[in-house]
């Protein structure tokens, strides 16, 4: 095979050509409503089916390819998918081996098929995942909205190219530490789940009278468990009171976190009786401009232990409702509109803002006197994690709502404020500490994609491996395999002419330009005119000269339509995938 003229030496026996140089690269089949059924169903793969964890084939669609059609998108062992399309450009390229054991199947045109000609399947793998992890792919997609690969933008990407024999010790040699990778995300996963967990046990330990030791004061004591005095019907379910509850709270019987033995000198009491409830104020449309303008939080500045400050809005309040609905230090926020694992979610205000209201999706809890807001914040997290809110809430479809009614009868384990204060302190210091082991966690595994693209890095620039000189070099590798098969493609017209069905499609580097240039012209401007009238975007593209099941030439399309609006065509009505276009005025001729 005739070297390419801009073939360059990398390390020695290395060559760096192009993908097209190496392989056959070829887009699936445009999905059509007509092709959903007919004579051959055949299960087919799309974008969806590449994740960054690899081929995922168990929600495969069907659509009707003819045998010839089978023949030309077929899948074979040791192809690499990549992805074509995506809503970010960060995204195009994910790639994937084609396994041995997959099904008979094809593919749709949101994915590219490169066949390997001279190249290691393993080895073409790695590069394609490098030029994903070093942002290649991002800078060779274009696209307006969705962000294209091209087939021929990839397939005249330079390819760095080993001795056959060096690609397969770079594959192995990733494969091995991409294991080891693979083997420390899992373990540090599985260590940052224990170190949330062991967070639970601490607020758990702490409401429940467990967090000390039972010599310590405060500590758990061998009472007996507390009795009920009296069972009462709360919307159709039954609750038992407890002394020290005056009427007012309330717990499930079956929870049995509630049945054990408390502290001596605890005492239940209702979430009414420790602290002062109130809903913040509903969001108003007609409201939000006033002569009292007034900041005010809402349920994505509630974090569990954390309120954020960094994205409020405001809205009018009148002098008595910037009282009313006031947040100061020592309040806790509680969302009160959730999705129902998020229900009651908490958080303590630790410094006073001032001038800072809340709204209707959130509760505002006042600890009254006696009562810690640091030990309170301890029991309503134990209530988040252990379902107590969940289990109390209502639900409407997805999301779950506490009422304050709910919330208000509510049991309550009160000990002495000494001893809330001890309590809170001692689980401040374990969750600090395990914030500090898991803030560790989370840096290592930030660091892993970091570790992935230098291991690529690595492998694409003969750092990885020790070249043996005994190897045959890449240039009589291509001499000896001769051309890629298929390789028809010639220039038309400056672009490059497809070729049959039947085909694999390769590139001739001397005949690829620069689609953008492809797209000037007032193309779609002097259609419109030609037209005259205006015209739908489907139309458009036909009229205009485009072939819509082509992917490349929809691209074509939709840039050139971004050259041309506001200056010589415009959108009539809402701008959407069947706008209506037509030329303006000033732009005729």
């Amino acid at each position: 095979m005739t070297m390419p003229e801009n073939a360059q030496e990398g390390p020695r026996g290395w060559a760096t050509v192009t993908v097209g140089h190496v392989g056959s690269v070829r887009v699936g089949k445009q999905k059509s409503q007509g092709a959903q059924t007919g004579l051959h169903p055949t299960p087919y793969i799309r974008a969806a089916n590449i994740t960054p964890a690899g081929l995922e084939l168990s929600d495969l669609l069907y659509m009707d390819f003819t045998p010839a059609e089978r023949r030309t998108f077929d899948l074979r062992q040791g192809d690499v998918v990549l992805t074509e399309a995506s809503g970010s450009a960060a995204q195009v390229g994910r790639a994937a081996l084609w396994p041995n054991d997959a099904p008979a199947c094809c593919f749709q045109n949101t994915v590219i098929r490169f066949r390997p000609h001279a190249v290691a399947p393993g080895y073409a793998l790695i590069v394609f995942r490098h030029f994903a992890t070093s942002g290649a792919f991002a800078r060779t997609a274009r696209g307006v909205g969705i962000q294209h690969l091209g087939v021929t933008r990839l397939t005249a990407l330079p390819f760095p190219l080993p001795p056959l024999a060096e690609q397969d010790r770079i594959a192995g040699e990733v494969q091995a530490r991409m294991d080891g990778i693979v083997e420390a995300r899992a373990l540090l996963t599985s260590a940052l789940a224990r170190v949330r967990e062991q967070d639970r046990e601490i607020v758990a330990a702490a409401a429940r009278g467990r967090l000390m030791q039972e010599n310590e004061p405060g500590g758990l004591s061998p009472a007996e468990p507390e009795r009920p005095l009296a069972t009462i019907t709360l919307d159709g379910d039954q609750h038992s009171l407890f002394e020290g509850s005056r009427g007012e709270g309330v717990r499930e019987p079956s929870e049995g976190a509630w049945t054990e033995p408390l502290p001596v000198g605890w005492r239940w009491v209702s979430v009414a009786e420790a602290g002062e409830l109130k809903l913040g104020r509903q969001r108003s449309s007609g409201r939000k401009a006033g002569g009292s303008p007034m900041a005010y939080l809402r349920v994505a500045n509630v974090q569990e232990d954390a309120i954020t400050f960094d994205d409020l809005t405001s809205m009018d309040f009148t002098p008595a409702e910037q009282e009313a609905y006031a947040v100061r230090s020592g309040d806790i926020l509680l969302n009160v509109g959730q999705s129902p694992e998020l229900i009651g979610r908490p958080a303590l205000l630790r410094e006073d803002l001032g001038h800072l209201a809340f709204q209707n999706h959130l509760a505002r809890f006042r600890p009254r006197p006696g009562i810690d807001g640091e030990y309170a914040l301890l029991v309503f997290r134990h209530y988040l994690h252990s379902g107590v809110f969940r289990s109390v809430a209502t639900w409407s479809t997805n999301l779950a709502t506490l009422g304050l009614g709910r919330l208000a009868v509510l049991p309550f384990p009160l000990p002495p404020l000494e001893s809330q204060i001890r309590i809170a302190a001692e689980a401040r210091r374990r969750l600090e500490a395990s914030r500090s082991q898991a803030e560790a966690i989370s840096a290592a595994l930030k660091r892993m994609p970091g570790l992935e693209a230098e291991l690529l890095l690595a492998a694409v620039t003969g750092a990885l491996v020790p070249q043996d000189f005994a190897d045959e070099p890449a240039t009589e590798l291509l001499d000896r395999l001769g051309p890629v098969p298929g390789d028809t493609t010639l220039p038309v017209q400056g672009r490059t002419r497809e070729p049959p069905d039947d085909e694999e499609l390769t590139m001739n580097p001397s005949a690829i330009q620069d689609d953008d240039t492809v797209a000037a012209g007032g193309r779609l401007a002097a259609s419109l005119r030609a037209a005259g009238r205006p015209l739908r975007l489907p139309e458009l593209l036909a009229r205009a000269g485009y072939d819509g099941s082509e992917i490349d030439d929809v691209e074509l399309f939709y840039l050139a339509l971004r050259e041309e609006l506001g200056n010589a065509v415009r959108v009539l009505g809402d701008a959407s995938e069947n706008a209506l276009l037509e030329s303006m005025p000033d732009a005729a001729g």
